[in-house]
């Protein structure tokens, strides 16, 4: 049996499906490890699940304990030679935010908790696997009785003016439909974070963001299969590791056609 795709090669495809099969073929294909200060900022978002409104410590506080935490425990969960130096600016950076976060999410905090973070989802059956950042469990909701479970994604990208983009928005879905695989739960909307801008975005979700996710799935275990997929016109080639390679199988197909 094939290897599920992951959802992480949803948002690969999705900025170019070449990248999927470059991928494929063991190249490096993204750039070197998020940014520190996005790395930071990561970590203090996922600290929220442990917030307890009537533990005696307001927001502000937990927040700045909690980068304070982030920047300790940053070198041995990420154990790639992080520059202290680096790393103490990095938390100044994200420090000069936190401050003015904890106004911002304080009236949002609900939407976040109770939680678990980075949850293992996999569906043999679905053919998909991913690791969500935070499952939110709410009871009764909008007038209908029982558990309701929320996906949740944290970027450290900034958001639309509304909404949410479109590759977060799939990329959600695919967690979603996850998440009902495993619960047998229905999984209707979902939840994305952007904390560098205080904001979390609830989506609802689609039968068309459905249907996109799993005919995405299909051609990139083709390409996961040796398919090598057509160059696209918009392709984000600026900067990209393997613009090359890239080129040179499309001047040896224009040999051929």
């Amino acid at each position: 049996m094939a290897e599920p795709v992951r959802i992480s090669d949803i948002t690969l495809y999705l900025r170019c499906p070449r990248l999927v099969y470059f991928q494929a073929m063991g190249r490096k294909v993204w750039p070197e490890a998020a940014s520190l200060s996005n790395l930071l900022m990561r970590e203090v978002a996922l600290s929220l699940s442990e917030f307890e409104t009537e533990g005696g410590m307001d927001l502000d506080a937990f927040l700045r304990e909690s980068l304070e935490r982030a920047k300790l425990e940053l070198p041995t969960i990420y154990p790639e030679g992080i520059n202290t130096s680096d790393l103490l600016a990095a938390a100044g950076a994200v420090g000069e935010v936190v401050g003015d976060l904890g106004s911002k999410l304080s009236e949002k905090l609900g939407l976040l908790t109770p939680s678990e973070v980075e949850v293992d989802l996999r569906s043999d059956r679905l053919g998909l696997s991913g690791r969500i950042d935070r499952i939110v469990s709410r009871g009764e909701r909008d007038g209908r009785r029982g558990e309701a479970l929320i996906p949740s994604m944290i970027k450290t990208d900034l958001p639309p003016e509304t909404g949410v983009w479109r590759g977060d928005r799939l990329r959600l879905t695919g967690y979603a439909i996850l998440l009902e695989d495993k619960t047998s739960t229905r999984v209707d909307r979902g939840l994305v974070e952007y904390p560098w801008a205080g904001e979390i975005r609830e989506v609802e979700l689609h039968s068309s963001d459905r249907r996109r996710v799993l005919r995405i799935r299909d051609r990139v275990r083709a390409i996961n299969e040796g398919k090598l997929p057509d160059r696209p016109r918009d392709g984000p080639c600026a900067g990209c590791l393997v613009i090359d390679s890239c080129e040179t199988r499309a001047t040896l197909a224009s040999k051929f056609f």
